[in-house]
């Protein structure tokens, strides 16, 4: 899948690009299928593993609202991390070496789904280099109602941004966003394609307000020369491990190959 001028006319300008049917309708099928059966692993837990992360939402109810690292849980997923259809248009982006730096499937169960307001991924992750971009694979369909992504065009070109508050990491933006608010694109993807941005892109979503499940999963890939600052300014559930060059190698020969 090669990117047209225009996709990377695109890119530079706005810093996200969207990819339509990236998957098949069988494909996506079976991913629900594998959703679904994470899911089920969750059921009767009282509180988060490692792996598996709870929220507890207004109604009372608690539900599985985050997947670490499915790539490391079943085929499936490392399959799909390592897909030529997506490698070929990261590469495009991020030249012939490509680290998968995590993985992590999304859920907004029906009628709930966790908000998340304006924020920039490199916030969590600040390396010496912004060479990392999001794809963001949909397992449904992503609407307004259900909480699909909304972006800010060419945010990436402010930098990074501040998300602490008293001292205090937050994972938002803070200060006045009201401008934010007035620039945002709602971006809506099919089942089967894909959002990618930018680690600055300034980005948030609302929960879903609709009868349906809104799943994605979302890999996020660097250039293997871009390394982590001294970890996150977060937590230590945010230090990611290595990770695992999917394509190229690792220009300091730190890593081993893709294989």
């Amino acid at each position: 899948m090669i990117l047209t001028e225009q996709q990377k006319e695109s890119w530079s300008e706005n810093g996200y690009l969207v990819i339509k049917n990236v998957l098949s309708a069988k494909e996506v099928e079976d991913l629900r299928r594998s959703t679904d059966a994470l899911n089920a692993q969750a059921q009767g837990l009282k509180e988060s593993t490692d792996r598996l992360k709870l929220e507890a939402f207004d109604t009372g109810g608690t539900m599985l609202q985050m997947v670490a690292e499915p790539h490391d849980l079943g085929g499936e997923w490392m399959a799909l991390a390592r897909d030529e259809r997506i490698l070929d248009v990261v590469e495009e982006l991020l030249g012939p070496n490509i680290l998968l730096y995590y993985s992590m499937l999304m859920m907004k169960p029906p009628r709930e789904g966790f908000k998340a307001p304006w924020h920039q991924d490199f916030a969590f992750f600040a390396h010496n280099r912004a060479d990392l971009l999001a794809c963001q694979l949909y397992i449904d369909d992503s609407t307004l109602e259900n909480g699909c992504v909304l972006v800010v065009p060419g945010s990436y070109q402010l930098g990074l941004l501040n998300h602490f508050k008293d001292g205090h990491f937050t994972g938002i933006v803070q200060g006045d966003t009201s401008a934010f608010d007035a620039k945002e694109v709602t971006v809506p993807v099919k089942a089967g394609g894909m959002i990618i941005w930018h680690s600055l892109t300034l980005h948030r979503s609302h929960p879903n307000r609709s009868p349906e499940p809104r799943r994605a999963i979302v890999f996020e890939y660097k250039n293997p020369e871009a390394y982590l600052l001294g970890g996150s300014f977060n937590s230590k559930l945010e230090v990611r491990s290595v990770g695992l060059m999917v394509r190229g190698h690792d220009p300091r020969g730190e890593l081993l190959g893709a294989f």
